[in-house]
């Protein structure tokens, strides 16, 4: 079995590559890189991670975590920056999914907060979303129901 924060990961980074929308509001391609993107990469860019927090109760079953993702823009003004925002919420909020083999099941998306980072440099434009991602643990649901 995957671990449990690469199967969300995956499963993020492909419904995310792959959404039409976002493709034609990034040029084409969807670049996004896990924590830290190199240098140099290609504008428009996203960067995500997720932040596992305690377990939601003693079983370890239902786990909550918060996914953030930033969007990185070099142009004159910010309207490709809020374009991909949109698309990145209308893809992501309210989500109900599970992953590659049910690592995790029942997980779901919140948008927690969203907001414009001021950046020194001019021309480019930073925008961070802080989503709320709960999702249940299927290897414990089998450990506790197999006891």
């Amino acid at each position: 079995m995957a671990d449990i924060q690469e199967a969300l990961l995956t499963y993020i980074y492909n419904r995310l590559t792959t959404d039409a929308g976002l493709m034609a509001d990034m040029g084409g391609t969807v670049r996004l890189a896990l924590a830290w993107a190199k240098p140099d990469t290609e504008f428009p860019y996203l960067v995500h991670r997720i932040d596992f927090g305690p377990d939601t109760d003693d079983t370890n079953i239902m786990r909550r975590s918060t996914y953030y993702i930033d969007i990185w823009s070099d142009s004159p003004n910010a309207a490709e920056l809020l374009a991909i925002k949109e698309e990145i919420i209308a893809s992501l909020d309210e989500l109900e999914f599970n992953t590659a083999n049910d690592e995790a099941t029942r997980a779901r998306f919140s948008l927690q907060t969203d907001a414009m980072v001021p950046e020194t440099e001019d021309g480019i434009h930073h925008y961070a979303l802080m989503f709320l991602l709960r999702f249940f643990r299927d290897a414990e649901i089998t450990a506790i129901n197999a006891r």
